[in-house]
């Protein structure tokens, strides 16, 4: 438990991306083993439900985050990130999302509340599937490949 947590800080800690990543990945050569989205249809619906009450309102009905999100606001703390891709979310593994989102981004300079105790494992999981729904198909698999390293790493 230590490790996946310390995993999900050192994570989360990076707040920032690259846009060449995104487009190095966008036009690299698929010579990986291919990766097939399995998901359901049920888990969708009612994680486009949840991520509207609950996440639509900071980062954007689809996802786009705030236009700024990489600079500190006047506040000191980071504006929600892109959640479709095109920030960093994809670059952290299920745990340190998972982290994320009971926990919070308070502490790592950033205004996102902590939903601990709102909502549950399974509503947690359903957002995150919706969310990665809306990724581009090699953003996807560079998130799977670094999920699977993660969980491999963890055990």
């Amino acid at each position: 438990m230590i490790r996946v947590a310390a995993i999900s800080i050192i994570s989360v800690v990076l707040v920032a991306c690259d846009p060449a990543d995104v487009t190095q990945l966008m036009t690299q050569e698929k010579d990986k083993a291919e990766v097939k989205r399995q998901l359901s249809p049920e888990q969708l619906a009612r994680g486009a439900v949840l991520y509207k009450d609950n996440c639509a309102s900071c980062h954007g009905d689809e996802g786009q985050g705030a236009a700024n999100w990489q600079k500190r606001d006047k506040d000191g703390k980071f504006p929600p990130p892109p959640l479709n891709g095109l920030g960093h979310t994809w670059h952290h593994p299920t745990a340190a999302l998972k982290y994320t989102i009971n926990h919070g981004t308070g502490k790592l300079g950033g205004n996102m509340p902590a939903f601990r105790g709102k909502l549950t494992d399974q509503q947690i999981d359903d957002i995150l599937v919706f969310i990665q729904e809306k990724w581009p198909m090699p953003i996807y698999e560079a998130w799977y490949r670094t999920d699977q390293m993660a969980r491999n790493t963890s055990q």
